[in-house]
């Protein structure tokens, strides 16, 4: 995550020594998981008529 996000820093940019990968942290098998899993509670609640434990609004 940069700071000031999705504004990048122009000397990052332009910088032959800088290699940016956001967000790469979530890129594991137990992230991905956990997510597809947050995914999943939304939806069981959802469905039984119970508030999202996530939800953006």
């Amino acid at each position: 995550m940069y700071e000031h996000e999705p504004a990048v820093h122009p000397g990052l940019i332009t910088s032959e020594r800088a290699v940016l990968l956001p967000h790469l942290g979530s890129a594991t098998v137990e992230a991905r998981t956990a997510m597809g899993m947050q995914a999943a509670d939304n939806l069981d609640a959802f469905f039984d008529g119970r508030e999202s434990p996530d939800r953006v609004a």
